[in-house]
């Protein structure tokens, strides 16, 4: 008659490859959310700029250069530059918005012609 039962290091076997796959899932998840937050940064930063190049579109080609960008107060963790090339025709109008991000900062910037007719 055989015994019948799972050994001691049966158990121990099983609880590490237990324990192993719940540490990828949970980091995997975790992964999941990083990147989430990532792409609605991305999105708001260029629903950001977008805005601001609507506020540019709307000011006479003379006065583009006096132009600074303003803080957002719904958006206090964005900044907002603006470079603009001055004495062209057309002027290129550069609308970075930059937000910090875990190990740096991540930006991005929309590019504009402005011309004078």
């Amino acid at each position: 008659m055989g015994r019948r039962g799972v050994s001691l290091l049966e158990v121990l076997i099983a609880l590490i490859i237990l324990t192993v796959g719940t540490f990828a899932i949970s980091q995997a998840f975790s992964s999941g959310l990083l990147a989430s937050a990532d792409v609605e940064n991305v999105d708001l930063a260029l629903n950001i700029a977008q805005a601001k190049m609507e506020q540019i579109k709307n000011t006479s080609f003379a006065s583009l250069v006096d132009i600074s960008p303003t803080a957002d107060a719904n958006f206090p963790d964005f900044t907002v530059a603006l470079n603009v090339a001055e004495s062209q025709n057309p002027m290129r109008l550069d609308v970075t918005v930059a937000w910090n991000v875990k190990g740096g900062q991540a930006n991005v910037t929309l590019t504009s012609l402005v011309t004078n007719y």
